[in-house]
């Protein structure tokens, strides 16, 4: 079936939907992460951002796998009718995450203390306690975001969860500047303060929509077994996501965290463009299969990668480029020791992007199973490899760690995906981003040699290179939109 214009035009329509939010989002992400920087030495900052690294992968954990899972399942019921079900079935999923939210904020109070000792960094407690919070805002948001994400709607995400969460986040750190010189535990609580109020806030809107609301006649399947998976595959992408920096936080000093968590927080733009990107491709390929369209997935497949990259590829050229005058720029001269760091993690984030969606693809077929061994090897590698290489090489060792992990990850999802389909229609995914990165890299490290440019320029060189990547993508994305419409 040739590529028509309305998997394309779902895309779009979600992707930057979504991506204007989360943009608000990673803008104000980065404004907190600026003024944590400048006004927290790095030792102060690593314990925040190592407490805030044990509380988002336990909060997002709690949300029992309910973000894919009752995506999937609410898509699939829609499609065929079901809109009573669909929301018994979504009022199901948003009770069972708030109480296992409530659960895990609670056990993380009450473990702050052997936590903070267990991982040998005294201090830790004092701004683990008050982030205990944020574990049920974020098991309720992630939740809520599947229920959205079922019913198709991005504007909600965008505006309410995105926009408006990144503006309390900045508004609660903010609160803290406000009485004097800000302390780590003043900054912890003004984050734990706005992320739940983003959280819950997210969660009344979903309500607001009706999507939790009324009674059903009809039979819906328990709930519980149909998570199984998903909550362990939760488990095992949290642990891919912050164990980098928790084994760190545990073997290197709280200066080493705090350089290395500031370079992990510039290359999470790509989780962004990616989560932005499958809030609309999960309900999309699982409507698809449901109605035996499956070969409206490669369309779906190869729009989104190549969407993807020319959104993300400025950013991580620059991190690849220039990295110490990025890192100057923004957090100021004593952060430019992050550099190295900074480019091994772009790397990291950028070559196991190829494998992105074939996750999704699996749990729109119902076989989560195969997500979960591939998640489980990628996580065991990553333990294997953190524990061989930090110790010896600290931040530059634990890039590497999750470099190596990602793509073994990537490689078993592709072997699961491509064992029962042909993977030749899917390799312009592939092809056309690493074709238009090499040339860009390319072009941007020879002008850099010859002009040995101030740091300023550099930036500028740098972020010129990866724009034209990006616009070479964006140009082939719309011009097989417009040949998809005029079929």
């Amino acid at each position: 079936m040739p590529p028509g214009p309305g998997a394309r035009r779902a895309i779009l329509v979600s992707t930057v939907s979504v991506l204007a939010g989360g943009g608000a989002a990673l803008l104000g992400s980065l404004v907190l992460r600026i003024l944590m920087a400048r006004a927290l030495e790095p030792g102060a900052l690593g314990l925040v951002l190592l407490a805030v690294a044990l509380v988002t992968p336990v909060g997002s954990t709690a949300g029992l796998g309910t973000n894919s899972a009752v995506a999937q399942r609410v898509a699939e019921r829609r499609a065929r009718g079901d809109e009573e079900g669909a929301r018994a079935l979504a009022r199901r999923g948003q009770l069972l995450a708030l109480a296992a939210g409530a659960l895990a904020a609670a056990l993380l109070a009450a473990l702050a203390g052997p936590l903070a000792l267990l991982l040998g960094q005294p201090g830790l407690d004092r701004v683990l306690l008050p982030l205990a919070p944020v574990a049920l805002g974020l098991a309720a948001g992630s939740a809520a975001l599947g229920v959205s994400r079922g019913f198709g709607d991005s504007l909600g995400r965008a505006l309410v969860r995105d926009t408006g969460g990144g503006l309390l986040r900045v508004v609660g750190v903010g609160a803290a500047f406000l009485g004097g010189r800000p302390t780590s535990f003043g900054i912890a609580a003004g984050f734990a303060a706005g992320s739940l109020a983003a959280e819950l806030l997210f969660v009344g809107y979903v309500a607001a929509k009706g999507w939790l609301s009324g009674p059903s006649r009809t039979p819906v399947e328990p709930l519980l077994p149909v998570l199984r998976p998903y909550a362990a595959t939760e488990i095992l992408t949290q642990a891919a996501l912050w164990l980098d920096v928790v084994v760190l936080g545990a073997l290197s000093p709280p200066a080493v965290v705090g350089l290395y968590a500031i370079a992990r927080g510039l290359t999470r733009v790509l989780d962004l463009v990616r989560q932005a990107s499958s809030h609309g491709y999960l309900p999309s390929a699982s409507a698809a299969f449901a109605r035996g369209e499956e070969d409206r997935i490669v369309s779906l497949h190869v729009s989104n990668r190549r969407f993807a990259f020319a959104l993300v590829w400025p950013l991580l050229a620059v991190c690849f480029l220039a990295p110490a005058p990025l890192l100057g720029l923004l957090f100021g001269a004593r952060y430019e020791a992050a550099a190295s760091v900074l480019r091994l993690l772009a790397l990291a984030s950028f070559l196991p992007s190829f494998f992105d969606y074939l996750d999704l693809v699996l749990i729109a077929e119902r076989r989560p199973g195969d997500v979960l061994r591939a998640g489980v090897v990628g996580v065991a590698a990553l333990l294997a490899l953190l524990a061989a290489l930090v110790p010896a090489y600290g931040g530059e060792g634990a890039a590497l760690a999750l470099l190596g992990s990602s793509l073994l990850r990537g490689l078993l999802l592709h072997r699961f995906v491509f064992r029962s389909r042909s993977f030749r229609p899917f390799l312009p995914a592939v092809t056309g981003p690493a074709l238009l990165a090499t040339a860009s890299l390319a072009a941007g490290a020879a002008v850099l040699h010859l002009l040995e440019p101030a740091p300023l320029v550099a930036l500028l060189i740098a972020a010129g290179a990866g724009a034209a990547g990006a616009s070479a993508a964006l140009v082939a994305f719309f011009r097989k939109r417009e040949e998809g419409g005029g079929r």
